[in-house]
């Protein structure tokens, strides 16, 4: 998992340097997209290992993917809608995701998959 929280970081630093070079329009809005699929596989990729494990928390982590989601595409809208123009809402819900989910909240099924038999 995280080889794929780098892809994802990496995807997000690829916005935020595109944003600040100016960039909007069909190649911002590209760079975002791909963001967004980094991020949709890799929740899948999760939500598996994590029934794989038998986490007993999956039920939460998964509502917390969902929302992430979802909040992703209000913001992806909202920029589409502006001219592919990043606003700092957007580079505000980025920086919590990362600080708050990868950072906290898999820290959590990691610590639990250190003591699984089931993740080895």
């Amino acid at each position: 998992m995280n080889a794929e929280h780098r892809d994802i970081l990496d995807a997000m630093n690829i916005v935020y340097d595109g944003a600040n070079a100016g960039q909007s329009g069909p190649v911002m809005m590209a760079k975002i997209r791909r963001l967004g699929d980094i991020t949709t596989r890799h929740f899948t990729d999760e939500e598996a290992y994590l029934q794989r494990i038998g986490y007993p928390e999956f039920d939460i982590h998964k509502g917390i993917h969902t929302k992430l989601l979802a909040d992703f595409a209000a913001h992806t809208q909202a920029i589409e809608a502006a001219g592919g123009v990043p606003t700092g809402a957007f580079f505000t819900f980025l920086r919590l995701w990362l600080s708050a989910h990868i950072k906290c909240i898999d820290l959590k099924y990691g610590n639990f998959a250190r003591s699984s038999p089931k993740a080895a």
